[in-house]
């Protein structure tokens, strides 16, 4: 069963006087939260640069609050690599990666000046090549990355870093990677992410372990590590004890990649409880579902569910909360323990400031929610709701 969240940021009073104001779906997120999450990294480990991975949370504000604390990107596509420097991200803090790195990407980036890109396979570095003879201005860094080709002991939607994954290299493949950039001049060093939701210190060991003999092999200056910190609960300072000797004993800049770890918990799902539908198992239909919130339907993941304001004297029930969509995976929790729910109670469920949104869809014509952004006791619409002639407007 979900435990029920008692103890968050975001007040339940808050939440109902932001939900009154703009109604629900709704994404509302502490931007005070992840300035502290990013300064607690950063006091951890400071030898580490950080590059946010923009795909947890592509939001402007989150982004913009990032780029004054003077944090970097990680993007993947050419989408993400505007929102990143239209937000502030300095393009030489920004690193290209990706298994795809099509050709406006790759331009926009010669053209931006981003500091580092991560070669996914030989072929990317075939097409990077007649373009960086063409370019004005000094070439980025090039990382080649590596698949450890262990079991990273996640789901395996998460598992980057298992053999059968599509991204990066093994290891006599990277190898020969890292020898053709040696030879070029254009060598910089490794980058490898074993997958998301990563809590097992003995899976970065393994890594670890992999990479020492190509770094050995192949000198280079920096060593990206990726990110994929569990939330909650991830060790971070038994992380920072293991990582930190690696990189000193092979003289790299360490750089990573949070970014569910910064967003997660800063952010909530705000619904409404429409329909109880009491029965062998109780039902209750919400106005958010997989069409605002995939991860549930996508990767069995569980997120904290509560109701705000809930008031004593309610005796407790197991439910299902589901969407409002016809699709029997459209559920935001299962089994979760609830004081009993009515119809019109504000449902909050959290660590969904990672993901949510970014991953939202219009399936069923369904309309993307809005977001609001906490900050310094004040709070402030980030995103309108989406209407139905947005739906519409691209249409020819």
């Amino acid at each position: 069963m979900l435990p029920v969240v008692t103890q968050i940021r975001l007040t339940d009073t808050l939440l109902q006087q932001i939900a009154a104001e703009h109604g629900t779906p709704l994404y509302v997120y502490d931007l005070d939260s992840v300035r502290a999450r990013l300064q607690q990294l950063r006091e951890t480990l400071p030898e580490a640069s950080i590059r946010y991975a923009v795909k947890a949370n592509p939001s402007a504000a989150v982004l913009r609050t990032l780029a004054q604390t003077g944090a970097g990107a990680e993007v993947i596509t050419e989408g993400e690599l505007v929102r990143a420097l239209e937000a502030g991200i300095s393009a030489a803090d920004v690193l290209v990666g990706g298994p795809a790195q099509g050709a406006e990407l790759r331009q926009r980036a010669l053209t931006a000046g981003v500091g580092a890109v991560s070669l996914d396979s030989e072929s990317q570095w075939d097409d990077w090549q007649p373009e960086l003879e063409q370019a004005v201005g000094p070439a980025p860094a090039f990382l080649v990355r590596v698949n450890p080709a262990l079991d990273p002991r996640t789901h395996q939607h998460l598992a980057t870093g298992s053999a059968d994954s599509k991204f990066g290299l093994l290891p006599e493949a990277a190898a020969r990677l890292a020898s053709r950039l040696s030879d070029s001049g254009h060598f910089a060093g490794f980058h490898v992410h074993a997958g998301s939701q990563l809590g097992d210190l003995g899976v970065f060991r393994g890594v670890l372990d992999v990479l020492d003999p190509l770094c050995r092999e192949f000198p280079g200056t920096l060593l990206d590590l990726g990110g994929g910190y569990r939330v909650p609960d991830f060790p971070l300072s038994g992380y920072a004890e293991l990582v930190r000797p690696f990189a000193a004993r092979h003289g790299l800049q360490l750089i990573i990649e949070p970014g569910r770890w910064l967003v997660a918990e800063a952010g909530v799902l705000l619904s409404t409880v429409l329909h109880v539908k009491p029965g062998d198992v109780t039902h209750v239909i919400a106005d958010a579902g997989m069409a605002d919130l995939l991860r549930p339907a996508l990767y069995g993941a569980e997120h904290p569910v509560r109701i705000a304001g809930a008031r004593a004297g309610r005796s407790e029930l197991t439910v299902d909360v589901d969407g409002p969509l016809c699709e029997n995976a459209d559920r935001l929790a299962r089994q979760v323990v609830l004081p009993e729910p009515r119809r019109g109670d504000l449902l909050v469920i959290g660590e969904a400031g990672a993901y949510g949104l970014g991953m939202a869809s219009n399936y069923a014509s369904s309309l993307r929610a809005a977001e609001v952004a906490v900050e310094s006791g004040s709070h402030r619409l980030v995103r309108r709701r989406e209407e139905p002639a947005d739906l519409l407007r691209s249409e020819l």
